[in-house]
């Protein structure tokens, strides 16, 4: 199973260059522009906010998350944006998009595509650019919510400041989003086993879970409340609380 999985990588490495970022951008822009040529359902709707963040070492920062959605009856276009700085030690930026694609005959079913680009100060990620490919399944579909799984395969897609070292991850998650009449809230759990170039016992593998609380202040105003967790099975872990304020509205786009 290795050997397969690093001579999938080895080959599809050798084909990058440098105009990696423009393929991306290109792409990005491609997929705004699809729909589906037998129905004319498609919503934008657009996220921003802004907040204060305790780390589990009682320092205190500043985050903030802008995302932009599209989406029909059978596609979902998500781009999302993470930033959030605790100190000069403990920065986070992701920048993420994320394709998926419901089956016509079994529309519980979908296919997804991830694109990102991130950094972690304090696991000592400086930068990273990866791809994934995976499928996911609705479980649950109710009045107020849904609950869906994932199974998906990522790996790092170019080389940064001439580091040569790839990694490559098998991921499973649980997501459970609720939309009640005076609250939301959001559940989100993942496993994430890297399955390659552990060096110096620098294994990234670990559990992610995420709780956010959702309280509305107007129509398009949230307070959220948040605790989120990256439990390293070899390195050191960490938690923190979140409070911020979001902002919220359809876009009137026909794209």
């Amino acid at each position: 199973m290795v050997w397969f999985i690093k001579l999938i990588r080895s080959n599809f490495t050798s084909t990058m260059n440098g105009k990696m970022k423009i393929v991306i951008l290109l792409l990005f822009c491609a997929n705004l522009y699809g729909h589906d040529i037998e129905d004319d359902y498609i919503k934008w709707k657009g996220y921003s906010r802004l907040g204060v963040i305790q780390a589990n070492n009682n320092e205190t920062g500043a985050g903030t998350y802008f995302r932009l959605k599209r989406h029909t009856k059978y596609t979902f276009k998500d781009l999302r944006l993470f930033a959030h700085l605790v100190s000069e030690n403990d920065t986070y930026f992701k920048l993420r998009y994320k394709n998926s694609n419901k089956f016509i005959k079994f529309s519980q079913f979908y296919n997804f595509t991830v694109i990102s680009f991130d950094q972690n100060k304090k696991v000592g990620l400086d930068i990273r650019s990866q791809g994934g490919q995976g499928a996911g399944y609705f479980l649950f579909d109710y009045d107020y919510g849904h609950i869906n799984t994932e199974f998906s395969f990522s790996y790092d897609i170019m080389d940064h400041f001439n580091d040569t070292k790839k990694t490559s991850y098998i991921k499973m998650g649980a997501f459970w989003d609720n939309n009640f009449p005076i609250f939301e809230t959001k559940l989100e759990f993942e496993a994430i086993y890297q399955i390659s170039d552990i060096v110096d016992n620098n294994d990234l593998s670990r559990i992610e879970i995420l709780f956010e609380f959702y309280l509305p202040l107007t129509k398009y105003i949230n307070l959220i409340a948040g605790y989120e967790m990256e439990d390293y099975f070899k390195q050191d872990s960490g938690y923190s609380y979140f409070l911020s304020v979001g902002y919220k509205s359809p876009l009137k786009w026909t794209l």
